[in-house]
């Protein structure tokens, strides 16, 4: 039996991942701020990301019996849409603490309170394509996800008894979708090429992503690098 800790539980791809999860037999610790999940096997607290000391007190040794323990940073934030010179310094401030900040600490966490166990450890950070390219208006976001790819790079050094990955899931049909098709075009000149995603059926289900993230979790030859995207595994 397994053990994951994933954060974003309330929609989207981290509920995904919970609930396959809880299908298989494996408990769940899911943290946001909002509980959408009931289970006999799931424990919900309520975080928010952009407060450290919300989450500073997690127990990542709370299941002794678990074979393996993963920690999945899934939850994100698309910040303040608009041009550097009109972004709000405090979505700023949000935005780096929800991409960058938060899924840092947990993975020390995670790390420091785990490292004497005999249990398996796992670390997947969600990342983005938008981490290896400039995308109008996404200043934070992209600079984060960039920032969390490198940071994942190098814990895999400092840690390479852990598997740890950066994974960006492609295209996926989640609220921040929904929020991308509903942004000023004056602000996100890409936004058409978003809504055309959506129109043309090329966004995948957020169950899709947690089939091929837990594939990769059971599977330890089916990731290709430590940071990479799922349209590279089959």
């Amino acid at each position: 039996m397994k053990h994951f800790f994933i954060s974003g539980t309330s929609s989207g791809i981290g509920k995904a991942i919970a609930k396959k999860a809880l299908e298989r037999g494996h408990h769940v610790t899911g943290f946001s701020r909002r509980c959408t999940i009931e289970h006999s096997n799931y424990k919900h607290l309520n975080i928010d990301l952009s407060e450290v000391d919300s989450y500073l007190n997690i127990n990542f040794n709370e299941n002794k019996s678990a074979t393996e323990l993963i920690l999945i940073n899934n939850a994100g934030w698309l910040g303040d849409v608009k041009p550097v010179a009109h972004l709000g310094p405090e979505k700023v401030k949000r935005s780096f603490h929800i991409n960058l900040i938060a899924p840092s600490i947990l993975c020390k966490l995670f790390l420091e309170q785990t490292e004497n166990n005999d249990q398996k450890r796992v670390v997947i950070n969600i990342s983005s394509g938008a981490a290896n390219y400039a995308i109008p208006s996404w200043s934070t976001y992209c600079a984060a996800k960039a920032g969390i790819n490198l940071f994942t790079e190098v814990m895999q050094q400092d840690h390479p008894d852990v598997r740890c990955y950066s994974i960006a899931p492609g295209i996926v049909d989640t609220e921040m979708q929904s929020e991308i098709r509903e942004l000023q075009s004056n602000h996100f000149p890409d936004k058409q090429r978003f809504v055309e995603y959506k129109e043309n059926g090329e966004l995948a289900s957020p169950e899709e992503v947690s089939t091929k993230i837990h594939h990769i979790v059971d599977n330890p030859q089916a990731a290709p690098s430590t940071t990479f995207s799922l349209r590279d595994v089959s």
